[in-house]
């Protein structure tokens, strides 16, 4: 039945319901009423959905020709039968959110530093930010959004609704949903996907599960990409533990800090050559011990740096690193040290020592992903504290040095923005071609198409 059949079909159900003792009078005067109210509207809009109506109506003898006076009754039963075909008519409305816990999320990006950071969309869905995470909120519509988890775990309270369409993209992973609760943790360090799923159900889909792996409450689905491995398991059985509150769920977590400040890439890639291999950096050395092997003290009763940032004890990171000496830790410190170091001093808010760890980590291993990932994270600090010019040198070395990185798209979009701060449209038109040549539906993608109107 086509829509002209349906209109159609609501006429006579509204004539058929016309109670025989209406009274004329008032009639009259609310089916004049109606009729202003409805053609004003139609006029207003420009012939969209009530326009539609109208020659629906006029096409199956409901509605008057111009400047006729309508032929028919018209009582409540008939006006019910408009107001819910107007209804069925009218386009839906673009879901909102806001942001809470954290100041700004230019371009839907979110970052919690140090507290959560919480969204709540228009449709009574939320989703809650582990501190140390990071997320961009990539699509919104209608019927739901894309948000992209690039580190840390995220904690979603999907509203169910017809139609619903949900997802949450976490590295080479998309989870997929129209409304349930779940967390979503993802370890960018090591390639770590972990959903627990506690109402609804869910579909994982990835490199490691190209079909979608579909899960029901109560489960817990781990992914590894390092070792190929993926692992369902029920919540229950695995403790149903959750990463420790307050703390994000890697010790890699990109969350940016509006006031760290670091210099130019000059400084940090001079020492390219003869720098110690990845693998050698952390072979064979016990956790907690120091670089030069000296112990350090009491680091034989607690957990290495990496797990104390994962647990968002970035305090302890920071006096251990100055008990031990500054300086030595960035000299002779293993890669996973200053990578932790790292992270602890951004998530503090102290952007001296992160983005010394981080040259320390360009300088001393410029040939693994860490350091390569480090000129990355020192452009987008510069970047966020009001220097884009100086970011984007940072963003061409990261880009130059790791073309096909897992920050490739984000220093590539954050480039082209931040050429268009300092350069104008014209400048960072080219950037935005080639951003949606690469990234057509990446997150940057909605400002490079805005770019390349005239």
């Amino acid at each position: 039945m086509n829509e002209a059949e349906k209109l159609s079909r609501l006429a006579d159900l509204a004539r058929e319901g016309v109670p025989a003792d209406v009274d004329a009078a008032h009639d009259a005067a609310e089916r004049a009423r109606f009729v202003e109210a409805v053609s004003r509207g139609a006029a207003l809009r420009g012939g969209g959905a009530l326009g539609r109506l109208g020659a629906w109506l006029r096409a199956v003898g409901l509605w008057p020709a111009s400047g006729e006076r309508p032929r028919w009754g018209f009582a409540l039963a008939g006006a019910v039968a408009l107001a819910v075909a107007l209804v069925a008519l009218w386009p839906a409305r673009r879901l909102d959110y806001a942001v809470e816990g954290v100041a700004g999320a230019a371009g839907g990006y979110i970052a919690a530093a140090g507290e959560e950071a919480r969204l709540r969309f228009t449709d009574g869905t939320t989703v809650a930010l582990a501190p140390g995470s990071a997320l961009r909120v990539a699509e919104v519509d209608a019927t739901g959004a894309r948000m992209l988890l690039e580190d840390g775990r995220a904690s979603l309270r999907v509203t169910p609704r017809p139609k619903a369409r949900w997802s949450v993209e976490a590295g080479p992973f998309a989870v997929l949903v129209t409304g349930t609760e779940f967390d979503v943790t993802w370890t960018r360090g090591d390639g770590t996907l972990r959903v627990d799923l506690r109402e609804g159900s869910v579909t994982v889909r990835g490199p490691l599960a190209p079909d979608g792996l579909p899960l029901r409450a109560g489960q817990r689905l781990v992914a590894r990409l390092r070792e190929g491995a993926v692992q369902i398991s029920s919540l229950d059985a695995a403790g149903a533990e959750r990463p420790a509150e307050g703390g994000p769920s890697s010790a890699t977590a990109a969350a940016p800090d509006a006031e760290e400040k670091a210099s130019g890439p000059g400084g940090a890639t001079a020492a390219g050559a003869g720098g110690e291999s990845e693998e050698h950096a952390g072979a064979a050395r016990p956790e907690g011990s120091r670089a030069d092997g000296a112990p350090a003290d009491g680091a034989a009763a607690g957990p290495s740096w990496a797990k104390r940032v994962a647990a968002g004890d970035f305090g302890s990171v920071l006096a251990e690193a100055e008990q031990r000496g500054l300086g030595g830790v960035l000299e002779r410190g293993s890669l996973d040290d200053l990578v932790a170091l790292a992270d602890a001093a951004r998530y503090a808010r102290r952007g001296d020592v992160a983005q010394r760890a981080l040259t320390a980590t360009r300088k001393r291993f410029p040939g693994t992903s860490h350091g390569k990932a480090a000129a990355f994270l020192l452009g987008r600090m510069v970047d966020d504290g009001g220097s884009p010019g100086a970011a984007v040198a940072w963003y061409d070395t990261y880009l130059a040095e790791s073309p096909a990185g897992p920050f490739a798209a984000e220093a590539l979009g954050r480039k082209m923005v931040a050429v268009e701060r300092t350069g104008g449209r014209a400048a960072a038109r080219p950037i935005a071609e080639l951003y949606l040549k690469r990234h057509p539906r990446g997150a940057h993608a909605s400002v490079a198409r805005d770019l390349m109107k005239p």
